[in-house]
């Protein structure tokens, strides 16, 4: 069965956006990836189905699957039409392919590969008042909070950095962990590649 693999809110948007082709992942973790293997990528399938609304026939041939393969009446009452961290990969849109890994510290990023990992130049600059720097660089929290109405609030904000390690040591402690960044654990490197958009098998009952 094809696995899956998790990214927050802003970092999944930037893969399918084709701005994040890399991930780092400890060699502890207990799911480890090979190159050649195709990856789900995680989505609530509320997200989903929410994102078919344009495509009509798309989005009741996705509840048709979801009923399907779920086994249930109402997918929208169970925890992972809102939580990605229960989805099930062959109902997901998006898969990568894992072309490259590697092992090295975490510390030993290049800077090449933090804008790879989800760092980008944004629309304002930050100034370091201690070195005088300036920059762009930018990391992106999205977060969503469910309404009374059933509505959502997305708030998105722009962490900007003078330096782009400071930028990415942020991130990767918010990520995963205070405290990640300083431990310098040992980590696979994993480049991968977006390999298929809406298979036709997601809407297939």
């Amino acid at each position: 069965m094809m696995s899956i693999i998790r990214f927050t809110l802003a970092l999944t948007q930037l893969v399918i956006e084709g701005k994040k082709d890399m991930t780092r992942r400890l060699t502890t973790d207990r799911r480890q990836y090979e190159v050649g293997e195709k990856v789900a990528l995680a989505e609530a399938y509320g997200f989903i189905w929410r994102d078919l609304n344009a495509i009509p026939d798309k989005q009741i041939a996705y509840m048709r699957r979801l009923r399907s393969v779920l086994n249930v009446e109402h997918p929208s009452i169970i925890p992972a039409w809102e939580n990605k961290l229960f989805v099930r990969p062959e109902l997901m849109r998006y898969q990568i392919e894992i072309i490259g890994k590697r092992t090295e510290h975490l510390q030993d990023i290049s800077d090449e590969d933090i804008l790879r990992e989800g760092v980008f130049h944004g629309m304002c600059s930050s100034r370091n008042i201690e070195t005088g720097e300036t920059g762009d660089y930018t990391w992106l929290d999205i977060k969503r909070k469910k309404l009374p109405n059933g509505h959502y609030h997305v708030n998105i904000k722009h962490n900007v950095h003078s330096n782009i390690r400071e930028c990415f040591i942020e991130m990767i402690n918010h990520i995963c962990g205070k405290g990640t960044w300083e431990q310098n654990p040992e980590v696979y490197v994993y480049t991968f590649k977006l390999i298929d958009t809406y298979p036709d098998y997601i809407f297939t009952k």
